[in-house]
């Protein structure tokens, strides 16, 4: 699954819906990159090397069982939303000024920015 890194000044950048916070990575899938790549802005910070693209493919097999490869599909669709959750609640965080580690979950994450809200 190709995978895309954001390294650019910006707390977080938003493309099409999917939002990449600063130093992250996340994993798209290959037909969302193709749309990405599309865009202007997407092939400018690519050109700055403000973003970085990695589409080497993973030697896992397809899923198997009922759904097959559609539950993978709906699986990648879920992380990507978890992703960009994720990387929403880093980018307030980090302009509130507050520090967290890349290990804390989700949860976590929004509790302290909840508590600094307060």
């Amino acid at each position: 699954m190709p995978k895309i890194t954001y390294s650019g000044q910006q707390a977080a950048f938003s493309f099409d819906g999917i939002q990449i916070g600063k130093d992250q990575t996340i994993d798209v899938t290959t037909a969302i990159l193709g749309k990405l790549q599309k865009g202007k802005v997407f092939k400018a910070l690519l050109e700055s090397g403000d973003l970085s693209v990695d589409d080497t493919q993973d030697s896992k097999p397809a899923g198997r069982g009922k759904g097959g490869k559609q539950d993978g599909a709906a699986t990648d669709a879920t992380k990507a939303a978890e992703d960009s959750a994720l990387a929403t609640v880093q980018a307030e965080l980090t302009e509130l000024g507050i520090t967290f580690a890349d290990d804390e979950t989700i949860e976590q994450l929004q509790a302290k920015l909840a508590q600094a809200k307060e």
